[in-house]
């Protein structure tokens, strides 16, 4: 199962696809978003964000951020300041 993954900064939209899994680092620890994730907003810290799609794995780095998982389970991440890794 997948879902769509937005990642967003102040400068545009860095990436949007559909992937299977997303690895961040929450205020509170590090988690990880699959398909049908419970919704919900939290906030990030400065590190990688591992992004998933079937066997291929994309890394960025961001400063701070949200992340959202929405009702429909989409997953938007607002980032202060986003790097390729």
């Amino acid at each position: 199962m997948s879902f769509k993954l937005s990642i967003v900064a102040p400068n545009g939209k860095i990436f949007e696809n559909t992937v299977d899994s997303i690895a961040v680092v929450g205020t509170e620890g590090a988690f990880e978003v699959y398909s049908k994730h419970t919704p919900l907003i939290s906030g990030l810290k400065a590190g990688k964000v591992r992004v998933r799609q079937s066997a291929q794995e994309t890394t960025f780095e961001i400063t701070s951020g949200i992340i959202e998982v929405d009702l429909d389970h989409n997953v938007t991440l607002l980032a202060d300041q986003v790097t390729a890794a």
